[in-house]
Order: C-alpha cells, then structure tokens, then sequence
C-alpha cells in the first residue's frame, strides 16, 4: 500500500478544523526539525475508518517545548507535566485538546508499578504500548506526512479482527491491560488471540498490587462502552472479577440488568447491577478495593439495604409506612434501586414514594402548633409526624382537617 494512501485516510478521518489544526502544528515541528507523530488509538480509528477522537501526538525531543511554539503561534493555552514531559494544549474557542508527549521508552521496576520513563525513539515509544493495534503511528511533519510506523504489524491485526499483546510479560508488566484487552475486544468485534489468552492465568496474580484508583478507572471505561456487560463477561470468564473478590461474577442476570439500561443514574447504576448481588462483607471488601467515591459507597450500600429489605417495602400496609421505611434513604439510591431489586411491588411502592409521598406537605407547622397551646419540645416533631401520617393516609384531608386533628392531639398531650 502506498504511504499516500495512508495520508488520504488521515486527511478523510479529520474535520476541516482539525484538519488545520494538525498542518500547524506539523509545519511547527518540521521547521523545528522535530519529527511528530500521531500515535496510539488515533491511529487505529483512522485505519478503521472512524472519526478520530482524540489527538495524541508524539514528538521525538522536548514535547514541552514544541507545544510552547505551537501554543505562541496558534493561540492556545497550555497545561505541562514537567516529570513526564508531556503537555495539553488548548486552542482559543476549540472544545477539542492535543495531547502531546516526547517518544519515550518504559521499564518496569516491579509488576504493576507505575513506569519509569526515559527519552527514546519512536520504535522505543511503539514498544512500550499495550497492543500491537495501538502500536502505530502516522508521521505528520514536512515530506514525511502520511508515513506509517507499524513495527508489530498492528493494521494486519486490525484487519484479521485480532487483540495481541506485544510480549509475553505485558499483562504482568501492567495488568490493567486485561480490562483494555475485553474493552476493545468489544468494542470492535474482535477476539484475542490464542497465544495472548495464554497470558493471562500467570498475571492475574498481580491484580492484588494495582491500585484501586487504577482499577475503579478501567471498570468506569469499561462503564461507558456501548454495551459494557460484553467486556464485564470476559473479565468473569477469565477469572479477573474474582481475583478482586470471589463474589464478583457476571452473570445472566447481571447481563440482563446493564441490557435493560434504564438510565437516569449512570454510571452509578452500573456499579449497582454489578455488585447488586454481593453479600454486605463483599460489598465492603469491594467498595475498599477499588476505592469508590464516598458517596458512591454510601449510596451502595443504601441499595443493598433496600434490596434486603423489598419483601417489607412491598408489603407495606400503609401510605404512612412505606413513607416512614423509605424516608431515611437517599434519592440515588431509591432511583437506582428500582433497577435492582427483583420484587414488583416494591418497585412499585418505591416509584410510588418517589413520584407521591415524599412530596406531601403540612399547611400547619411547629409555629402555630405553639400558637394553638403546645408547648415547646419533642412533641412538636411527634405531633407533626402524626399529622403528615394522617394526610398520608387519607384519614385527614385540608387544612381545616388538619388543624382540628392537630388541636385534638395536643389536648391528649395537655
């Protein structure tokens, strides 16, 4: 294939705007003799014929100081990370960002470590990535634009439908690799190869040394896919899930719940269906493992709780009941806990305090119960909530009603 070819797909990938924005800052880099490259997931969309997303360049020399002359010349404004030689760039009424980072080689201190970084060449940069799908890159400076590094032969994996890892300690080097191997799996269709599956049993071991921040991000990728309980389904097949606990499965029931998608709640509502079935210790263990936000956690276990007790939440005798067994939870955690209880009539009775009963008001407070002769106290909260349970109920109906049970009340309080 020709190299122009490739740069007729770049150009056919692109919008006008970004279009433009990647001839600047690649007649930038030539006039600097920095050679810069497209790298990664960018390149694999293109090669695939989807829109680019995300513009991930790599800039063989100080990235820093390119994106400087790039921020001087187009207008843009700039966020550096000095350790890791990387810099964002943002243009002047653009809601789309460059990422731009010097080609770098990694080593791996132990297992799951974050990577040292070293300057490198842009075979070093292509080595260090986690599949040979996105270990390409596209040359954009001067005569070399359109130009395709693929030294793993990353487009004929892409055209065979196949995930493969570049070496045999990728997935113990970085096991979050495994939640990237199911995601992209998915998401196109494809399949990982025999010899890469292989991989996996020695690795899993290693899960236990990531970070729960690095593993809560995967799972939330994961969360955003189209249809997440694919990626979820090979990570229980190939016993990932229940390397972080033995409780954490997918199964048909699960898959049915993230098929169903009844989303106002999302991404929350995923960690609902997921963990939806565990007992409170998995729950806990989990919720610690993969430190979930605060209030994620508190909503959580809210589910659960209304999960346990749906029997009686279905049950409830009275308006006034349902109220009182629903009034101390959280509105995320009533919404979402429709999705993830099984009874109909607590589904019900939860839909119908969410859309009802919270919403019933007193015409009376605890100023003119004073007014009427109550004297100041606890019985002013009990004599109120007696009265709202009687507007709940029906048995008292208006604010006349009201003030003559209220009158009533405090004269057997008197």
């Amino acid at each position: 294939m020709h190299t122009m070819s490739y740069a007729d797909r770049l150009q056919s990938a692109l919008t006008e705007p970004d279009r433009h924005l990647l001839r600047g800052a690649a007649s930038i880099a030539a006039r600097l003799n920095r050679p810069l490259y497209l790298v990664g997931g960018p390149v694999r969309d293109c090669l695939l014929g989807r829109p680019i997303v995300d513009f991930d360049l790599t800039v063989e020399g100080d990235a820093i100081d390119l994106a400087r002359s790039i921020a001087r010349e187009l207008g843009g404004t700039l966020k550096t990370h000095e350790r890791f030689g990387t810099a964002r760039l943002a243009l002047p009424g653009r809601s789309r960002t460059i990422d731009l980072a010097m080609t770098r080689t990694e080593t791996y201190a132990r297992p799951a470590a974050l990577p040292d970084v070293l300057a490198g060449a842009i075979q070093d940069d292509m080595a260090r990535r986690d599949f040979t799908i996105n270990a390409m890159a596209i040359r954009l400076d001067g005569d070399y634009f359109g130009e395709l590094i693929d030294p793993y032969h990353g487009e004929a994996d892409l055209q065979h439908g196949m995930i493969r890892v570049l070496h045999a300690r990728s997935f113990i080097d970085d096991p979050t690799r495994l939640f990237r191997a199911a995601r992209f799996e998915q998401r196109f269709g494809f399949a990982v190869e025999a010899a890469t599956l292989n991989l996996i049993p020695p690795a899993l071991p290693v899960l236990d040394q990531v970070s729960g921040d690095r593993l809560r991000h995967e799972f939330e990728l994961i969360f955003r896919e189209d249809r997440p309980e694919r990626a979820l389904t090979r990570l229980h097949d190939w016993r990932v899930l229940r390397q972080i606990d033995h409780e954490l499965i997918v199964d048909d029931q699960i898959r049915a719940k993230f098929q169903s998608r009844p989303a106002p709640f999302e991404p929350f509502a995923c960690w609902v269906w997921l963990l939806g079935h565990c007992s409170p210790v998995a729950l806990m263990h989990v919720t610690q493992r993969l430190n979930l936000l605060r209030d994620d956690a508190i909503d959580l276990e809210q589910v659960m709780a209304l999960r346990d007790q749906q029997t009686l939440i279905g049950n409830a005798p009275s308006a006034s009941a349902l109220y009182h067994q629903l009034d101390y939870f959280g509105d995320r955690a009533l919404q979402a806990a429709t999705a993830a209880i099984d009874d109909e009539r607590a589904r019900a009775n939860i839909d119908r305090y969410l859309r009802e009963l919270r919403e019933v008001k007193l015409s009376i407070d605890g100023t003119r119960l004073k007014a009427l002769g109550l004297p100041e106290g606890p019985e002013v909260g009990r004599i109120l909530t007696k009265l709202r349970d009687a507007v709940l109920d029906g048995t008292v109906s208006g604010p006349q009603q009201e003030e003559e049970y209220a009158q009533t009340l405090i004269a057997q309080v008197n």
